[in-house]
């Protein structure tokens, strides 16, 4: 991820100057999105331009009336973000930043295959300048026809972006339109089942899919592990917008694939479905081998059930639910839910109250003994809450501050130990190692510097 792509005056400052070129409807922004779109005609295009324009007006009012609540109340609403690191949870806003890192990428990649070695005539590769606002600026000087006056000087900035990166917008635009991926549902209540040994060693990581320094340390963790794990399983978040691109350059790229083919799992998030799941459905189970955005690797003792989350947000589907009411009722394993988003949350305000009405009847029945999740970028053991041992594993790589507050729902522990070494964040990353022994589970909570912060044995 480049760091411009977080900072967010930046982002908000090329998003208005976007809105205002795609509006001006210059030739070349129109050609753009014609051929993006794959219109052939005009007819359509007023609608479409429009489109996109009201929907980036709209996350970007968003942003600014959260600096208004920031402002009244001294804190943003659900954020402990790190002021270098904008991630709201905006698929608009998401899909922007997914659209600048791709622009910075390919121009980053023609400087490097311009700048030719004298000797033997092969690229060289080069360490570029971090980003600036100007790298999104048009190459070519304003038309010395135009006369510049004091306001055609202070609006340049935006007047002046280079079509190219328009064009990516307009790209990326297509995600907006395209809508939601198909869903991939079961025909009989028995798929999606496999097998875990009666023995065996499982990693859970969350909101891991930055491909960033810290995600990097997290995975060499992992893969120095001895023994390596079983099984691996993402909790979700691939950043910003899960988009096939992100999905292979920041997910998998990095991933530490354990040592039996096949094992790995990945749950949806909201991230995901920014970009409609196409990441996810298409480039991340067909590489993982999982059939489905949900699942159950189970033995006669234990049943981890993953459950997607993200294609309708914070919440499961009718399909889920019925087929997680059958694998609740299968022998006596305790369970364990796997999802992205949280039940309940001592520092956010969360609303899961459609999630909570599908779990409810399960909850009452005592059939949840465990439920591991993301979403926050924190590591949260909770004391026992709603009859289920819940635990956050959701800082796997993405750059956040622990909070100062008071916790609203009972903690056991809370990762807050210093991040060593880094300057603008102190939240350390974390994963959670599972060993599975029988009718008990040991589990460590280790540090991208391998170091253990916490141990607890279910049950």
């Amino acid at each position: 991820m480049h760091k411009i792509t977080g900072d967010r005056e930046t982002v908000l400052r090329l998003l208005k100057g976007t809105m205002r070129q795609i509006g001006d409807d210059n030739p070349k922004s129109r050609k753009a999105g014609l051929a993006s779109l794959s219109l052939k005609s005009e007819a359509r295009w007023p609608e479409n331009r429009d489109k996109l324009i009201d929907s980036l007006k709209r996350s970007y009012d968003r942003a600014r009336d959260q600096e208004v609540v920031a402002a009244a109340t001294g804190v943003a609403r659900n954020q402990r973000a790190v002021d270098s690191w904008y991630a709201p949870r905006d698929r608009t806003l998401a899909v922007f930043q997914a659209a600048m890192d791709e622009y910075l990428d390919e121009s980053a990649g023609k400087k490097r295959s311009s700048a030719k070695s004298a000797k033997s005539g092969r690229a060289v590769r080069t360490r570029q300048p971090e980003a600036t606002f100007e790298a999104f600026l048009a190459k070519t000087p304003p038309s010395p026809l135009r006369k510049k006056t004091a306001t055609s000087a202070a609006l340049e900035q935006f007047d002046n972006l280079d079509p190219r990166w328009i064009q990516v917008v307009w790209e990326k635009a297509k995600l907006l339109f395209k809508g939601k991926r198909k869903f991939i549902k079961h025909t009989s209540v028995t798929d999606f089942r496999f097998p875990l040994a009666e023995n065996a060693r499982i990693v859970i990581v969350g909101d891991w899919g930055g491909g960033n320094a810290a995600a990097q340390a997290v995975a060499k963790q992992i893969q120095q592990l001895n023994p390596l794990p079983d099984h691996l399983i993402h909790l979700g978040d691939v950043y910003y917008a899960g988009t096939p691109k992100e999905v292979q350059d920041r997910f998998l790229k990095f991933w530490p694939t354990p040592k039996t083919s096949g094992s790995s799992f990945a749950l949806n998030s909201n991230h995901e479905m920014y970009s409609g799941g196409y990441g996810y459905f298409d480039t991340t189970l067909k590489k993982f081998k999982q059939p489905a955005s949900y699942f159950s690797l189970g033995n006669k003792n234990w049943r981890f059930i993953g459950l997607d989350t993200g294609y309708v947000d914070h919440d499961l589907n009718r399909e889920q639910v019925d087929w997680l009411k059958a694998q609740l009722n299968v022998g006596g394993a305790r369970n364990v839910l796997l999802t992205h988003h949280q039940l309940f949350s001592a520092y956010e305000d969360t609303n899961a109250d459609n999630l909570l009405s599908r779990v409810r009847p399960f909850l009452a029945a005592k059939q949840i003994y465990g439920w591991m999740w993301g979403h926050e970028h924190l590591c949260v053991v909770y004391k026992e809450n709603m009859g289920v041992k819940a635990r956050c594993v959701g800082n796997g790589c993405f750059p956040y501050n622990p909070p100062t507050a008071k916790p609203r729902v009972p903690v056991e522990w809370i990762d807050d130990r210093p991040q060593p070494n880094v300057k603008d964040y102190k939240g350390i990353h974390t994963f959670a190692l599972l060993d599975v022994t029988g009718e008990t589970v040991k589990i460590s909570y280790v540090d991208q510097d391998g170091k253990v912060g916490f141990e607890e044995t279910w049950p």
